[in-house]
């Protein structure tokens, strides 16, 4: 069975505001017009795709089993499109990342700066957020590859996780914080309960492993007393304080390389996690993308050991 494209973005158009009226004036189309569209497409499949009500809109069973079909058609037919100008000279090539905060370290700044260096004309747009807010961008289309710590909740089954790398994880301080006193000997976890925690928001391998951390040595984990996204504020606070945080090292390299941060050394204070790239299991990436994953994986490969 086919569908003809005019009709699956009137049908997804409803779908996402719910009413008649508001999709018509979304779409340019009269009222009329529309829903002719809607009743000849339910009529194609034989099933009812809304059920109409006072309030607007809501979709049937059916709907909702068409409903992400629908939007993967209509994200190939949009990026065909963009493939199709950049080849004949008229688009700039465009790529769509999504990354998580721990996982901006110099390998995404080098894969950028060679994409960049070999496509002058494309556009790199690079999302941030949590695991769980890119995962669903990506399966909406609204971006092509997700840069994510390990996954412990299982992919939805469009998605598709390949393995990246793995790095340190573990406790970061100032430079000039008494844990590195000198004639101090290493610390161990229970020191770590004399200051402040910022961290990251819950809900991630960092955090995760912040936990475990303590865990592991029969020590309940101390409530952080700044959280935040950002890792530029963690940076920051932790560097000019005695606040401690937990952090990929290859996200403070630089900072620990100009002496403004330090690794802390001692048992059970560093652990390994594992990077991974994840993207959608159907349909092609973009030219730019692609070549852009490939720089990632180089990347990669030339990182100095932890």
């Amino acid at each position: 069975m086919s569908f003809e494209h005019r009709t699956l973005a009137s049908f997804l158009a409803i779908a996402r505001l719910g009413s008649i009226g508001k999709a018509a004036d979304a779409l340019g189309l009269s009222q009329p017009a529309l829903s002719r569209k809607i009743a000849g497409l339910e009529k194609k499949l034989g099933v009812p795709l809304f059920a109409r009500h006072a309030g607007g809109m809501e979709l049937t069973v059916y709907g909702r089993s068409l409903l992400p079909r629908a939007e993967t058609i209509a994200l190939e037919a949009e990026r065909a499109g963009e493939e199709i100008d950049q080849l004949r000279g008229a688009g700039r090539g465009l790529a769509r990342i999504g990354v998580v905060p721990s996982a901006t370290t110099t390998v995404l700044s080098f894969a950028v700066n060679r994409l960049v260096s070999h496509s002058p004309a494309c556009l790199i747009h690079i999302r941030e957020g949590t695991g769980e807010q890119l995962l669903q961008a990506l399966g909406r289309g609204e971006v092509d590859l997700v840069v994510s710590g390990r996954l412990d909740e299982p992919l939805d089954a469009g998605l598709v996780a390949a393995p990246f790398y793995d790095d340190d994880v573990g406790v970061i301080a100032a430079a000039a914080h008494p844990l590195f006193s000198e004639g101090r000997p290493p610390a161990d976890v229970a020191d770590l309960l004399a200051f402040p925690w910022a961290m990251p928001p819950r809900g991630n391998v960092v955090t995760s492993g912040f936990r475990e951390m303590f865990l592991r040595h029969g020590v309940e984990p101390p409530r952080p007393s700044a959280e935040t996204s950002s890792i530029h504020v963690l940076i920051t606070l932790v560097a000019s304080t005695s606040f401690l945080t937990v952090l990929p090292h290859d996200v403070v390299r630089q900072e620990v390389e100009a002496g403004r941060l330090n690794y802390l050394a001692g048992p059970g204070v560093v652990w390994r996690r594992s990077l991974v790239i994840v993207r959608r299991r159907s349909g092609s990436l973009p030219p730019v993308t692609a070549i852009f994953l490939d720089e990632l994986r180089k990347a990669a490969a030339m990182r100095p050991p932890p």
